[in-house]
């Protein structure tokens, strides 16, 4: 047989067609095996959902109303980048501004976690830029500052566009340095111009536009939300490798439930297999070992899994009663409030997870629980409760919510016609002033309480009407002092105004009700930093009713992911729940695949 020379064109043609087809048919044969999802597989063995990452911002702020603790900084990049704002302001001579002793240039550092949107509260840290002068921030208030992506290029820093502002009250201190006055942070003060949203990435191996389309198909067949006339979906593919996911509002409190929740959803489904399903994962919830994962997939159902998870709540294992509970509150059915209100009592490593649940429940059932939580002694459970409370309406009047600062008194006009007056009402409205914190006093049976934050939020809660601060008083800070001697009924508030052209104290009379006299000394002045500090000094000087706590809030618990993911009877005692370090680490290897996040 004549072989064929390779070097003559026609078999160089030749080879070129073969070569040529071969690459066609590994083209085609790549696409087959792009194969359907099987009948058991899930979102989460398709993709991993980005969710621990965050996004950290920096910006050069400006603190005033500092008393002569300030400095006027040296040149330097900060200093530059503060000039040129302020000039953009508007602001007229902004280096002879700087020269005060009552201002301060600070760095202002914002971490924005994944999932942040517009409307969430962030905390904002302050520091002083290498070489201040300033001896401490106590008292000052940062103005509104831009904050951006910081990159480093050519040894200089170079920013981005501006994603987030911050300002408010300097509260003196960091999580690291609590008692440093050359740092601090702005509670809630931080705020996002866009919504960071969390990802769904798909795994490598499975990257299709099909695969994402499946995706969102079977996200938005559970979870959409109202927009107008329209329901839009939670999760949109754009494109091959990921697809963008937001938390439904039920969630927004328990983000990583609905991750969970999401991970577990199946891809194939019709209506025999979920008959199938509903079947199998209700008699899995009655096994205080499987009670918890078959309670996340029966939510993941929806709302037709109901009565099967009411099975569950007639268990007479705790563990599986809980379970069933928790998931039928998001999804809002109320029958398992009494067994979340008594976790929430009596099992600590269960009391976040019960009381989140029922801020998800917009139900009487879950609201009267609530109220009646914030009776306990327990000081967990009550500031637990009235989170959840204020999580489930914020303005819910069991909250006590009162308003903080006086609104001005304006003279009434004799013979006034209604265009006027409703002019009138129309500038009021519009000159309502920011109260500097929250004031809640809440109605309640417990003992006495008062709570404050330190993170997020600037609030004071009484848990107690009527409390009183019980004399001898004497405690300032400082332009604010309050007296009081033993046996007055009432207690003076002053406010000491050092000025060179004659402006007289302001002295008020308030009675000894702690929400008055905080009332009267923000009416003076006083910011939510300078009211803590007024607190803990009363603590300390015994002029309390009761304890005062700083953010009290239930944490998480690891014994409740071994029993919620990991399947341990927590009910049991350790050596009723022993398993062989084989099985026990082969369980943890699954399920740490299936609910890991970040990194695939």
């Amino acid at each position: 047989m004549r072989r064929a020379d390779p070097r003559h064109p026609w078999a160089l043609t030749a080879l070129a067609a073969i070569t040529a087809l071969s690459l066609v048919g590994a083209g085609s044969s790549k696409k087959r095996r792009e194969t359907p999802p099987k009948v058991e597989e899930t979102i989460g063995n398709l993709a991993y959902i980005q969710s621990k990452g965050e996004l950290r911002l920096e910006g050069v702020g400006l603190v005033v109303g500092l008393d002569n603790t300030g400095s006027n900084p040296g040149p330097s990049w900060y200093r530059d980048q503060l000039v040129d704002e302020m000039r953009k302001a508007g602001v007229e001579n902004p280096n002879k501004l700087l020269n005060s002793s009552n201002l301060s240039i600070v760095i202002v550092r914002l971490r924005v976690p994944h999932g942040t949107d517009t409307s969430d509260r962030l905390d904002a840290e302050v520091e002083l830029p290498p070489g201040s002068g300033t001896k401490s921030l106590t008292g000052g208030y940062l103005l509104s500052t831009r904050l951006r992506e910081i990159l480093i290029a050519g040894g200089l820093p170079k920013q981005g566009s501006d994603l987030a502002t911050a300002q408010g009250p300097v509260m003196i201190g960091t999580e690291s340095m609590p008692d440093n006055p050359r740092v601090g942070r702005i509670l809630g003060g931080g705020r996002v111009k866009k919504e960071m949203p969390f990802q769904i990435i798909i795994h490598e191996n499975r990257r299709s536009f099909r695969t994402a389309s499946l995706l969102q198909a079977a996200v938005n067949q559970r979870f959409h939300m109202r927009d107008g006339v329209n329901e839009n979906g939670m999760a949109v593919a754009k494109t091959d490798q990921y697809l963008v996911l937001k938390v439904p509002r039920v969630y927004h409190h328990n983000q990583d439930r609905y991750f969970r929740i999401v991970k577990l959803l199946p891809i194939v489904d019709t209506p025999g297999l979920r008959s199938r399903r509903i079947a199998e994962w209700g008699k899995d919830l009655l096994d205080p070992g499987k009670a918890g994962i078959a309670a996340l997939r029966l939510e993941g159902l929806g709302v037709t899994t109901i009565e099967t998870l009411k099975a569950g709540l007639a268990s007479p294992n705790a563990q599986v009663r809980f379970f069933a509970a928790e998931a039928l509150a998001y999804l809002n059915d109320a029958s398992g409030a009494d067994v979340l209100a008594e976790a929430a009592v009596k099992q600590p490593e269960f009391r976040a997870y019960a009381l989140a649940a029922l801020a998800a429940t917009d139900q009487s059932a879950a609201h009267t629980k609530l109220v009646k939580l914030m009776d306990v002694p327990e000081i967990e459970v009550r500031y637990g409760a009235f989170n959840a409370l204020r999580t489930l309406d914020p303005h819910d009047p069991f909250l006590g919510q009162v308003r903080v600062l006086d609104e001005p008194a304006e003279p009434e006009e004799e013979g006034e016609s209604l265009s006027l007056a409703i002019a009138g009402t129309a500038r009021k409205r519009r000159s309502t002033r920011e109260d500097p914190f929250a004031l809640y006093v809440v109605d309640c049976d417990g003992p006495p309480l008062v709570h404050v934050a330190r993170t997020r939020r600037r609030e004071v809660v009484v848990f107690g009407r009527n409390q009183k601060l019980l004399p001898p008083v004497v405690l300032g800070t400082g332009d604010i002092l309050l007296n009081a001697a033993d046996g007055d009924e009432a207690i003076q508030l002053s406010k000491i105004v050092p000025s060179p052209y004659g402006d007289a104290d302001q002295k008020v009379l308030a009675s000894l009700e702690l929400g008055d006299v905080l009332r009267q000394a923000a009416n003076l002045g006083a910011k939510y930093p300078d009211v803590v500090t007024i607190l803990q000094a009363a603590s300390i000087q015994k002029n309390l009713c009761g304890p005062l706590v700083v953010d009290a809030v239930p944490g998480a618990s690891p014994t409740y992911i071994d029993a919620a993911i990991l399947g341990k009877d927590t009910t049991k005692k350790d050596s009723d729940v022993i398993r062989t370090k084989m099985e026990v680490t082969k369980k943890k290897n699954f399920f740490g695949r299936l609910f890991r996040w970040g990194s695939g």
